[in-house]
C-alpha cells in the first residue's frame, strides 16, 4: 500500500537545538499511526513541518508519492493535510458553524467569499452528524462549548476540507474519561473511512487501544517504527527514554502523621457545596472526579483565587482567613494550577524569574534585588528537581515537562508547608511523569502534606495514600489506597449524573 503522506529524511535545527535529525515517517491510508516520545523528542517540530507551519532544513515531504512544498498551513490543507493542534484553533466569538467552515467557506466566488449563514450551518451540521456529534449546536457561540465539543468542531472542519490525513496533537489530554472514549471511537471511524491519522499522545494506554503502528522518536532521531502488537507499554517507554523501566510509579512514602489541614463545609454558590476533608502530615491526598466536578474550584477557593461563601479552613492548628493567593503564600500554602501556561508561568520571562516570582521580597529585603542569591537558589533548585536546559531561557522555550518542573520549583522556593498539585503531569511525557512522582513522594517523605488533583485514575491509585472523589460539586466518596479500585472511583465520579437521571425519571 502506498503512503498518502511521507516525511523523508527530515532535519530541523533551532538556535542551540537540533530538533530533528534525519527523521522519516510514512502514513498509510486507513491507519492510525501513533507518534510518541519524551518532551523534546521532536514530535512537535515534525508536526509543524507536516502542517506547513515550519520548513525543514533538509529532507522533504511527499503526498501520494510526489514531493510537495508545504509553504503554509493553507497549502498543507489544499494537499489534504489537516492538523488539530493541542492548543485548539477555535475562534470563540464565532458560531460553531462558522468555525467548522473556517477557511473553506461555502459560496466562495472569485476573489470574494459570499458566505451564507444558513449554508454554513447545513455544512457544519452534516459534518458533525457524520461524527455522531448530534449534541453539538451549530448556532451556538464556539467559546461556550466544552473542550470535548471543541475537539469535535476541529475534526468536523477537517471533514469539510475532505482531508485525507488528519494530524492530532494530544487530542485527549484535556478531556474527561467519557469524552476521550468518544473521541477514540470517532478516530476509529475516520480510519475505517480510509483516512490516515497521525495520533500524537503521551497516554500510552490510548496508543495501545487505538494505533495500528507506532513510531518512537528520541532526541530528535527516529528510534523504531513497529506494529502496535509488537510493542508492550514498557518497551515503548524503554525506546522513548533509552533506559529500562521497572515501574511507571515509584513506591509510596510511608511517613503519614497527624492531621495538619482541615477543610469544613466549604461552599461556593454554583461551583461546589459542603466540601469537607482532612490532610495529614506527609500524606498525599488525591482528588478525583470528572472535569467539571468542582475539584479545581475548591482548590482555587482554598488559596483565595476565588471567593468562598461558607466554610472554614484550619492549618497547623490555626483557623485561616485567606482572601487572596498572597495570603495563602504567607500561610505556607502553595497552589500549582493545572494550566501552567496561562495561570502558572509567565512564559516571556526566564525560568529563574518564574521560580522566585511569588517570593521576590525574600530576595530583596531592602528593596534591592540580590541577583547572586537568586542565581544560587534557582540553580540548586533546578538541579534538585531535574530541570533540563538553561534556566536563563524564557519559560516558553522549555519543554512541557521542564515547564512543569519550573512551576513546582515556585512552590519549593517559597518553602511551602502544604502543596496543592492540580494535574501536575498533564501534557508531560512518561519519563518526566516518573520524575514528578518521585518528587511528590520525596516531599511527602519529608512530612509535607500534598493534595493531588488528577483526572488520571492510575495516577490517583498509585501515587495517593487516600482519594476524595467529587461529582457535581459535592464529595461522593473517600477511599484509602488499601481498598480503592478503579470501578469504585468511577462509580463515585458518576454519582451526581446517576442522581440527576434518577430524579428526572421520577418526574416523568
Amino acid at each position: 500500500m502506498s503512503a498518502v503522506l511521507e516525511a523523508c529524511a527530515i532535519s530541523k535545527a533551532f538556535p542551540g537545538v537540533q530538533a530533528l535529525d534525519d527523521v522519516s515517517l510514512a502514513l498509510l491510508p486507513g491507519e492510525v499511526h501513533a507518534l510518541v516520545g519524551e518532551n523534546g523528542a521532536g514530535k512537535s517540530t515534525l508536526i509543524s513541518i507536516l502542517s506547513g507551519a515550519e520548513q525543514p532544513d533538509a529532507g522533504h515531504v511527499a503526498v501520494n508519492g510526489s514531493e510537495v512544498h508545504l509553504a503554509s498551513p493553507a497549502v498543507a490543507r489544499k494537499h489534504g493535510v489537516a492538523t488539530i493542534f493541542q492548543e485548539l484553533s477555535i475562534e470563540p466569538w464565532l458560531s460553531v458553524a462558522a468555525n467548522v467552515v473556517l477557511g473553506n467557506e461555502p459560496g466562495r466566488i472569485g476573489m470574494r467569499a459570499l458566505l451564507s449563514a444558513r449554508r454554513a450551518e447545513t455544512v457544519a451540521r452534516e459534518a458533525l452528524d457524520r461524527l455522531g456529534a448530534h449534541d453539538v449546536p451549530v448556532k451556538a457561540e464556539a467559546g461556550r462549548l466544552t473542550t470535548g465539543h471543541k475537539q469535535l468542531v476541529e475534526i468536523a472542519r477537517a471533514l469539510t476540507l475532505d482531508a485525507a490525513v488528519i494530524v492530532m496533537d494530544e487530542p485527549t489530554s484535556s478531556l474527561p474519561h467519557r469524552d476521550a472514549a468518544r473521541l477514540l471511537q470517532i478516530i476509529r471511524q475516520l480510519r475505517d473511512q480510509g483516512r490516515a491519522i497521525l495520533f500524537v499522545s503521551h497516554r500510552l494506554d490510548e496508543v495501545k487501544q487505538i494505533a495500528d503502528r507506532v513510531t518512537v522518536l528520541r532526541g530528535g532521531r527516529h528510534v523504531v517504527t513497529l506494529p502496535v502488537g509488537e510493542l508492550s507499554t514498557s518497551r515503548m517507554i524503554e525506546h522513548m527514554t533509552g533506559r529500562r523501566v521497572g515501574s511507571l510509579f515509584p513506591p509510596r512514602s510511608d511517613s503519614v502523621g497527624e492531621v495538619v489541614f482541615r477543610a469544613t463545609g466549604l461552599t461556593s454558590a454554583g461551583a461546589f457545596e459542603d466540601v469537607s476533608f482532612e490532610v495529614r502530615r506527609g500524606e498525599i491526598l488525591g482528588f478525583s472526579g470528572l472535569i467539571g466536578a468542582g475539584r479545581t474550584e475548591v482548590m482555587r477557593a482554598i488559596v483565595g483565587a476565588d471567593p468562598l461563601d461558607a466554610g472554614e479552613i484550619e492549618f497547623e492548628g490555626r483557623r485561616l482567613s485567606i482572601r487572596s493567593p498572597r495570603d495563602a503564600i504567607a500561610a505556607g500554602i502553595s497552589y500549582l494550577p493545572e494550566d501552567r501556561k496561562d495561570q502558572g508561568l509567565v512564559l516571556q520571562i526566564s525560568a529563574r524569574e518564574n521560580m522566585v516570582m511569588p517570593t521576590l521580597k525574600v530576595f530583596s529585603p531592602s528593596g534591592i534585588i540580590r541577583g547572586g542569591r537568586i542565581r544560587r537558589t534557582t540553580t540548586e533548585m533546578g538541579r534538585r528537581i531535574g530541570v533540563r536546559g538553561d534556566l536563563d531561557r524564557a519559560a516558553a522555550n522549555l519543554s512541557g515537562g521542564n515547564q512543569q518542573k519550573v512551576l513546582i520549583a515556585k512552590g519549593l522556593v517559597s518553602q511551602a508547608k502544604l502543596i496543592i498539585f492540580d494535574e501536575p503531569t498533564r501534557g508531560v511525557d512518561v519519563g518526566a511523569k516518573f520524575e514528578i512522582y518521585e518528587l511528590i513522594q520525596s516531599l511527602a517523605a519529608k512530612g509535607v502534606p500534598i493534595i493531588l488533583v488528577s483526572s488520571e485514575l492510575p495516577e490517583i491509585m498509585n501515587v495517593a495514600h487516600r482519594a476524595v472523589v467529587m461529582s457535581g460539586g459535592r464529595v461522593h466518596g473517600e477511599f484509602s489506597a488499601a481498598d480503592f479500585t478503579e470501578s469504585e472511583l468511577l462509580a463515585a465520579a458518576f454519582a451526581a449524573f446517576r442522581k440527576r437521571e434518577a430524579t428526572g425519571a421520577r418526574h416523568e
